[in-house]
């Protein structure tokens, strides 16, 4: 094997402060979810969670525009805060049971948890059946309601509070 010297031939050439003139990564834009997006992944959540709970043998269902009014709201009351909707950490429970949670941009700082809390309903021929002809289904069905509630928690405070 032979050994050869490294010439340093590009010494006096290579500027680094002109060597990029694109944003850097702290520049750049990161993406924000949209209201679809979003919704999209409520539902994967919720499918997830429902699968690992004891809801597994149940049927779950949900009004159709249901999500995405409640990713609407999300990202309305994530507007104000300092990483916006990427810094937000959402939480889903059914009937005061928490059923999933996750971090809408894992790889950012939670500086605040979203709560969507969703009900039962109480209004569906369901409801007037004894407990025990629901007991006899598969499981039983879970109706949601189209009305949920949501709150924001910061996680932090500004100077200016």
């Amino acid at each position: 094997m032979e050994i050869l010297p490294v010439t340093n031939q590009f010494s006096g050439v290579f500027n680094s402060e002109k060597a990029w003139n694109g944003p850097t990564w702290r520049d750049a834009p990161m993406p924000v979810p949209t209201e679809a997006a979003l919704a999209q992944r409520l539902e994967r959540e919720l499918r997830a969670a429902k699968g690992a709970s004891e809801l597994a043998a149940a049927e779950v269902l949900v009004p159709a525009e249901l999500l995405a009014r409640a990713a609407r709201q999300l990202l309305a009351l994530a507007e104000g805060e300092p990483c916006g909707s990427r810094g937000a950490a959402v939480i889903v429970d059914v009937a005061g049971r928490r059923l999933a949670a996750f971090k809408i941009d894992p790889n950012m700082l939670t500086t605040h948890e979203i709560h969507l809390h969703l009900e039962h309903d109480a209004t569906n021929w369901t409801s007037l059946l004894p407990q025990f002809l629901k007991n006899l289904t598969r499981g039983g069905t879970i109706i949601i309601s189209p009305q949920f509630t949501i709150e924001k928690q910061k996680l932090f405070r500004s100077e200016a509070e």
